[in-house]
Protein backbone atom coordinates (compact mmCIF):
# COMPACT_ATOMS: atom_id res chain seq x y z
CA UNK A 1 0.00 0.00 0.00
CA UNK A 2 1.21 3.21 -1.25
CA UNK A 3 0.81 6.98 0.13
CA UNK A 4 -1.94 7.47 -2.74
CA UNK A 5 -4.20 4.59 -1.28
CA UNK A 6 -3.56 5.60 2.25
CA UNK A 7 -5.20 8.83 1.07
CA UNK A 8 -8.27 7.24 -0.26
CA UNK A 9 -8.40 5.28 3.26
CA UNK A 10 -8.51 8.43 5.10
CA UNK A 11 -11.44 10.02 3.04
CA UNK A 12 -13.40 6.94 3.12
CA UNK A 13 -12.50 6.64 7.15
CA UNK A 14 -13.78 10.39 7.48
CA UNK A 15 -16.75 9.57 5.61
CA UNK A 16 -17.54 6.15 7.49
CA UNK A 17 -16.90 8.36 10.96
CA UNK A 18 -19.52 10.97 9.74
CA UNK A 19 -21.95 8.45 9.10
CA UNK A 20 -21.50 6.01 12.03
CA UNK A 21 -21.61 8.85 14.72
CA UNK A 22 -24.82 10.45 13.27
CA UNK A 23 -26.53 7.40 12.73
CA UNK A 24 -26.01 5.95 16.08
CA UNK A 25 -26.82 9.63 17.19
CA UNK A 26 -29.93 8.98 15.68
CA UNK A 27 -30.97 5.54 15.37
CA UNK A 28 -29.26 4.33 18.89
CA UNK A 29 -28.76 7.21 21.51
CA UNK A 30 -28.26 5.34 24.12
CA UNK A 31 -25.24 4.04 22.53
CA UNK A 32 -23.42 7.55 22.46
CA UNK A 33 -23.88 7.53 26.72
CA UNK A 34 -21.70 4.14 26.37
CA UNK A 35 -18.32 5.37 26.60
CA UNK A 36 -16.64 1.91 26.05
CA UNK A 37 -19.30 0.80 23.26
CA UNK A 38 -19.13 3.99 21.71
CA UNK A 39 -15.29 4.03 21.34
CA UNK A 40 -14.99 1.05 20.40
CA UNK A 41 -17.22 1.64 17.20
CA UNK A 42 -15.58 4.99 16.33
CA UNK A 43 -12.35 3.37 16.56
CA UNK A 44 -13.62 0.49 14.09
CA UNK A 45 -15.19 3.29 12.10
CA UNK A 46 -11.23 5.05 11.78
CA UNK A 47 -9.54 2.00 11.39
CA UNK A 48 -11.40 -0.52 8.70
CA UNK A 49 -10.60 1.31 5.48
CA UNK A 50 -7.31 1.40 6.13
CA UNK A 51 -6.88 -1.71 6.93
CA UNK A 52 -8.75 -2.76 3.66
CA UNK A 53 -6.80 -1.45 1.55
CA UNK A 54 -4.05 -2.69 3.23
CA UNK A 55 -5.26 -6.58 2.50
CA UNK A 56 -6.18 -5.39 -0.50
CA UNK A 57 -2.38 -4.35 -1.52
CA UNK A 58 -1.38 -8.08 -0.55
CA UNK A 59 0.85 -6.34 2.32
CA UNK A 60 1.63 -8.98 4.94
CA UNK A 61 -0.38 -7.39 8.07
CA UNK A 62 2.64 -8.16 10.24
CA UNK A 63 5.87 -6.98 8.37
CA UNK A 64 3.75 -4.41 7.21
CA UNK A 65 2.60 -2.69 10.40
CA UNK A 66 6.14 -3.60 12.05
CA UNK A 67 4.94 -6.07 14.81
CA UNK A 68 8.64 -7.10 15.56
CA UNK A 69 10.22 -8.03 19.22
CA UNK A 70 11.72 -5.33 21.92
CA UNK A 71 13.59 -5.85 24.52
CA UNK A 72 12.03 -5.70 28.01
CA UNK A 73 14.42 -3.05 28.54
CA UNK A 74 13.47 -0.80 25.75
CA UNK A 75 9.66 -1.38 27.19
CA UNK A 76 10.95 -0.26 30.39
CA UNK A 77 12.75 2.53 28.36
CA UNK A 78 9.89 3.53 27.10
CA UNK A 79 8.20 3.91 30.05
CA UNK A 80 10.48 6.08 31.38
CA UNK A 81 10.06 8.37 28.09
CA UNK A 82 6.50 8.20 28.06
CA UNK A 83 6.54 9.81 31.74
CA UNK A 84 9.07 12.39 30.40
CA UNK A 85 6.92 13.36 27.09
CA UNK A 86 3.98 13.99 28.94
CA UNK A 87 4.58 17.56 30.43
CA UNK A 88 4.75 18.80 26.53
CA UNK A 89 1.61 17.31 25.87
CA UNK A 90 0.30 18.54 29.00
CA UNK A 91 1.91 21.65 27.64
CA UNK A 92 0.27 21.97 24.15
CA UNK A 93 -3.06 21.11 25.92
CA UNK A 94 -2.58 24.11 27.95
CA UNK A 95 -2.29 26.10 24.92
CA UNK A 96 -5.06 25.11 23.21
CA UNK A 97 -7.27 25.80 25.89
CA UNK A 98 -6.53 29.07 25.13
CA UNK A 99 -9.00 28.85 22.58
CA UNK A 100 -11.58 26.09 23.28
CA UNK A 101 -12.77 23.94 26.16
CA UNK A 102 -10.66 20.90 27.73
CA UNK A 103 -12.71 18.20 25.79
CA UNK A 104 -11.90 14.96 27.42
CA UNK A 105 -12.48 16.63 31.07
CA UNK A 106 -16.01 17.41 29.72
CA UNK A 107 -16.69 15.04 27.67
CA UNK A 108 -16.01 12.62 31.20
CA UNK A 109 -17.78 14.77 33.04
CA UNK A 110 -21.00 13.93 30.99
CA UNK A 111 -20.63 10.72 30.41
CA UNK A 112 -20.48 10.28 34.38
CA UNK A 113 -16.48 8.71 34.45
CA UNK A 114 -16.80 8.16 38.08
CA UNK A 115 -19.61 5.58 38.10
CA UNK A 116 -18.59 3.54 35.71
CA UNK A 117 -16.32 0.35 36.00
CA UNK A 118 -12.36 1.44 36.47
CA UNK A 119 -11.51 -2.07 34.91
CA UNK A 120 -14.16 -0.92 31.34
CA UNK A 121 -12.41 2.83 31.31
CA UNK A 122 -9.14 1.16 31.23
CA UNK A 123 -9.89 -1.59 28.65
CA UNK A 124 -11.38 1.22 26.28
CA UNK A 125 -8.85 3.54 27.03
CA UNK A 126 -5.38 2.45 27.84
CA UNK A 127 -6.04 -1.24 25.41
CA UNK A 128 -8.70 -1.19 22.74
CA UNK A 129 -7.97 2.73 21.59
CA UNK A 130 -3.76 2.20 21.80
CA UNK A 131 -4.12 -1.05 19.82
CA UNK A 132 -6.69 0.18 17.00
CA UNK A 133 -5.42 3.70 16.69
CA UNK A 134 -1.46 2.38 16.73
CA UNK A 135 -2.23 -0.06 14.55
CA UNK A 136 -4.03 2.84 12.17
CA UNK A 137 -1.83 5.72 12.49
CA UNK A 138 1.70 4.31 13.26
CA UNK A 139 1.53 0.97 11.40
CA UNK A 140 -0.65 1.44 8.03
CA UNK A 141 -0.58 4.91 7.42
CA UNK A 142 2.90 5.98 8.49
CA UNK A 143 4.24 2.77 6.36
CA UNK A 144 1.96 3.74 3.36
CA UNK A 145 3.72 7.18 3.61
CA UNK A 146 7.24 6.32 3.89
CA UNK A 147 7.11 4.10 0.67
CA UNK A 148 5.70 6.96 -1.35
CA UNK A 149 7.94 9.36 0.80
CA UNK A 150 10.43 10.37 3.27
CA UNK A 151 10.29 9.23 6.61
CA UNK A 152 9.96 12.92 7.83
CA UNK A 153 6.73 13.09 5.59
CA UNK A 154 5.38 10.25 6.80
CA UNK A 155 5.52 11.48 10.04
CA UNK A 156 3.86 14.67 9.82
CA UNK A 157 1.07 13.13 7.52
CA UNK A 158 0.50 10.48 9.98
CA UNK A 159 0.68 12.13 12.82
CA UNK A 160 -1.86 14.98 11.33
CA UNK A 161 -3.97 12.19 10.62
CA UNK A 162 -3.91 10.88 14.08
CA UNK A 163 -4.49 14.34 15.22
CA UNK A 164 -7.58 15.67 13.45
CA UNK A 165 -8.98 12.09 13.78
CA UNK A 166 -10.05 13.25 17.78
CA UNK A 167 -12.05 15.84 15.86
CA UNK A 168 -11.44 18.90 18.20
CA UNK A 169 -8.43 21.28 18.53
CA UNK A 170 -7.59 20.39 21.88
CA UNK A 171 -7.19 17.00 21.75
CA UNK A 172 -5.54 17.51 18.04
CA UNK A 173 -3.04 19.94 19.71
CA UNK A 174 -1.15 17.21 21.51
CA UNK A 175 -2.16 14.25 19.84
CA UNK A 176 -0.06 15.82 16.68
CA UNK A 177 2.95 15.54 18.98
CA UNK A 178 2.39 12.15 20.76
CA UNK A 179 1.89 11.30 16.76
CA UNK A 180 5.64 12.76 16.63
CA UNK A 181 6.90 10.86 19.59
CA UNK A 182 4.75 7.55 18.69
CA UNK A 183 7.00 7.27 15.22
CA UNK A 184 10.60 8.00 17.01
CA UNK A 185 9.18 5.03 19.52
CA UNK A 186 8.76 3.04 16.12
CA UNK A 187 11.73 4.22 14.26
CA UNK A 188 13.94 3.35 17.43
CA UNK A 189 12.82 0.16 18.42
CA UNK A 190 11.64 -0.67 14.59
CA UNK A 191 8.66 -2.34 16.50
CA UNK A 192 5.33 -0.91 16.71
CA UNK A 193 4.58 -3.01 20.24
CA UNK A 194 6.80 0.85 21.48
CA UNK A 195 4.17 3.09 20.39
CA UNK A 196 0.95 0.95 21.30
CA UNK A 197 2.83 0.95 24.94
CA UNK A 198 3.94 4.34 24.72
CA UNK A 199 0.19 5.16 24.04
CA UNK A 200 -1.45 2.88 26.60
CA UNK A 201 0.85 4.25 29.33
CA UNK A 202 -0.45 8.09 28.60
CA UNK A 203 -4.04 7.13 28.36
CA UNK A 204 -4.16 4.59 31.29
CA UNK A 205 -2.06 6.96 33.88
CA UNK A 206 -4.45 9.89 32.72
CA UNK A 207 -7.69 7.46 32.88
CA UNK A 208 -6.82 6.58 36.53
CA UNK A 209 -6.34 10.15 37.27
CA UNK A 210 -9.04 11.84 36.38
CA UNK A 211 -10.87 8.64 37.33
CA UNK A 212 -9.99 8.90 40.98
CA UNK A 213 -10.98 12.89 40.53
CA UNK A 214 -14.12 12.31 39.46
CA UNK A 215 -14.60 9.84 41.83
CA UNK A 216 -14.28 12.56 44.38
CA UNK A 217 -16.07 15.22 42.82
CA UNK A 218 -18.50 14.26 40.09
CA UNK A 219 -19.15 18.42 39.42
CA UNK A 220 -15.29 19.02 39.59
CA UNK A 221 -15.19 20.38 35.93
CA UNK A 222 -18.29 22.15 36.24
CA UNK A 223 -17.52 24.05 39.48
CA UNK A 224 -13.57 24.43 38.31
CA UNK A 225 -14.70 25.59 35.17
CA UNK A 226 -14.67 29.48 36.14
CA UNK A 227 -11.14 29.29 37.71
CA UNK A 228 -9.41 28.46 34.30
CA UNK A 229 -9.27 31.70 33.36
CA UNK A 230 -6.27 33.09 30.82
CA UNK A 231 -4.33 34.59 33.15
CA UNK A 232 -4.24 30.90 35.23
CA UNK A 233 -4.03 29.19 31.94
CA UNK A 234 -0.75 31.71 30.63
CA UNK A 235 0.93 30.91 34.64
CA UNK A 236 0.58 27.14 33.79
CA UNK A 237 1.92 27.77 30.19
CA UNK A 238 4.71 29.16 31.70
CA UNK A 239 5.65 26.44 34.13
CA UNK A 240 5.21 23.93 32.11
CA UNK A 241 7.82 25.98 29.66
CA UNK A 242 10.20 25.23 32.82
CA UNK A 243 9.14 21.81 33.44
CA UNK A 244 9.88 20.73 29.50
CA UNK A 245 13.06 22.38 29.01
CA UNK A 246 14.33 19.84 31.56
CA UNK A 247 12.40 16.94 30.44
CA UNK A 248 12.62 17.23 26.73
CA UNK A 249 16.38 16.46 26.80
CA UNK A 250 15.92 13.59 28.67
CA UNK A 251 13.37 12.46 26.74
CA UNK A 252 15.17 12.61 23.63
CA UNK A 253 18.32 10.76 25.50
CA UNK A 254 16.21 7.95 26.23
CA UNK A 255 14.92 7.51 22.76
CA UNK A 256 18.43 7.23 21.95
CA UNK A 257 19.41 4.84 24.22
CA UNK A 258 16.43 3.07 22.98
CA UNK A 259 18.09 2.81 19.73
CA UNK A 260 21.59 1.85 20.69
CA UNK A 261 20.01 -0.83 22.66
CA UNK A 262 18.01 -2.28 20.05
CA UNK A 263 20.68 -2.04 17.38
CA UNK A 264 19.29 1.02 15.22
CA UNK A 265 21.59 3.57 16.17
CA UNK A 266 21.62 6.29 13.31
CA UNK A 267 17.62 5.36 12.93
CA UNK A 268 16.32 8.58 14.83
CA UNK A 269 19.17 11.01 12.87
CA UNK A 270 18.05 9.30 9.21
CA UNK A 271 14.80 10.63 9.46
CA UNK A 272 16.31 14.37 8.81
CA UNK A 273 18.92 13.51 6.59
CA UNK A 274 16.54 11.53 4.46
CA UNK A 275 14.09 14.31 4.47
CA UNK A 276 14.76 15.85 0.83
CA UNK A 277 14.27 12.12 -0.44
CA UNK A 278 12.21 12.54 -3.80
CA UNK A 279 9.27 9.81 -4.08
CA UNK A 280 5.61 10.11 -5.10
CA UNK A 281 3.46 12.52 -3.60
CA UNK A 282 1.80 12.11 -0.58
CA UNK A 283 -0.80 14.53 -0.46
CA UNK A 284 -3.00 14.61 -2.74
CA UNK A 285 -6.86 15.50 -3.32
CA UNK A 286 -8.73 12.90 -1.37
CA UNK A 287 -6.34 14.01 1.41
CA UNK A 288 -7.20 17.37 1.38
CA UNK A 289 -11.00 16.85 1.10
CA UNK A 290 -10.75 14.53 4.15
CA UNK A 291 -8.51 16.86 6.08
CA UNK A 292 -11.65 19.33 5.04
CA UNK A 293 -14.10 17.72 6.04
CA UNK A 294 -12.76 16.78 9.51
CA UNK A 295 -11.87 20.95 10.00
CA UNK A 296 -15.72 21.13 9.23
CA UNK A 297 -16.55 18.70 12.08
CA UNK A 298 -14.12 20.16 14.59
CA UNK A 299 -15.57 24.05 14.14
CA UNK A 300 -18.82 23.02 14.30
CA UNK A 301 -19.77 23.76 10.68
CA UNK A 302 -20.87 20.24 9.85
CA UNK A 303 -22.56 19.31 13.27
CA UNK A 304 -24.99 22.44 12.35
CA UNK A 305 -25.85 22.00 8.89
CA UNK A 306 -26.69 18.30 10.10
CA UNK A 307 -29.01 19.79 11.81
CA UNK A 308 -30.76 22.28 10.10
CA UNK A 309 -31.08 19.01 7.99
CA UNK A 310 -32.51 16.85 9.96
CA UNK A 311 -34.79 19.38 11.84
CA UNK A 312 -35.81 20.00 7.39
CA UNK A 313 -36.16 16.39 7.31
CA UNK A 314 -38.64 15.70 10.44
CA UNK A 315 -41.42 18.89 8.99
CA UNK A 316 -41.19 17.35 5.23
CA UNK A 317 -41.80 13.94 6.39
CA UNK A 318 -43.59 15.10 9.85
Amino acid sequence: MNGKKANWAFLIEVLSYLALVNGVALFLPGVMGNLVLNNLLCEVALSLPVLIFMAASKEKPVSFLGFRKMKISSALMTVLFTFLSMPVLTLFNLISQLWVENEVASMMEELQMGQMPLGALLFSMSVSAPLFEEITCRGAYYGAYKKSGSALKAMLASSLIFAVSHMNFNQAAYAFVVGIFAVLLVEATGSLWSSILYHAVINGSQAVLMYQVFKVNPEIYSSQAELVTRDFLLYGIAAYLLVTAITLPLAWASLVWISGNEGRSGALSAIWRGRKEKKDKIITVPFLLALFLTLLVMTGVFSRLFIQIYQYCCQYWG
